[in-house]
């Protein structure tokens, strides 16, 4: 937007060394260039509050999502490989029995086939509380989603389409053409 200040400067020198009506047409295309700057402001101002509401959305709420899912499998997957350890101690188990061999942990006490029993039953619990936790996640994402986003999407239409409006009147105020240049000073210059 600087550029277009620096355009109105540029062309309001060319309107001092110029006669009356180009003096005069090159004058308004300086402020034409201005109101431009001017509007582009004021078009940033209405748009910031909407990108910031974007970029919460994409930077902060879905990394959420996604560590939300990440903690969830990780989750699921300790559950699962307790259930398969579990399966296995009792393959092992059967296969001593299948051969009436007395199994030496199930002689000890069986500790250790408890102590897994445990730590399943602990991460099953985790694991249930962390896919309740993505479900909801999950929802709430999606309807701050459907609303909030179509919400930003349509604001961001309407500022665009104002700012373009906007310039498109500017626009047409500073219909000069075509300018009377007199070369001759141009030529002069050289």
């Amino acid at each position: 937007y600087q550029r277009r200040v620096r355009g109105g400067d540029l062309f309001s020198q060319i309107a001092v060394r110029e006669k009356a009506a180009a003096n005069e047409a090159f004058t308004m295309f300086a402020d034409a260039h201005r109101n431009y700057h001017k509007a582009g402001t004021e078009f940033q101002k209405k748009a910031a509050p909407i990108m910031n509401k974007l970029g919460t959305y994409l930077h902060k709420a879905v990394p959420d999502m996604r560590l939300t899912i990440k903690k969830y499998a990780d989750a699921k997957f300790e559950y699962l490989a307790y259930c398969l350890k579990i399966k296995e101690m009792d393959d092992e188990e059967y296969t001593f029995n299948s051969l009436d061999d007395p199994l030496p942990r199930v002689e000890d006490g069986n500790y250790e086939y408890r102590v897994v029993l445990r730590c399943r039953g602990q991460a099953r619990a985790h694991f249930l509380q962390l896919r309740s936790d993505v479900r909801v996640k999950l929802q709430l994402l999606n309807s701050k989603h459907v609303q909030d986003l179509t919400e930003q999407l349509e604001r961001w239409t309407k500022v665009l389409l104002q700012y373009y409006e906007e310039c498109l009147t500017i626009s047409k105020k500073a219909n000069v053409f075509p300018i009377d240049i007199d070369l001759s000073t141009v030529v002069d210059a050289q």
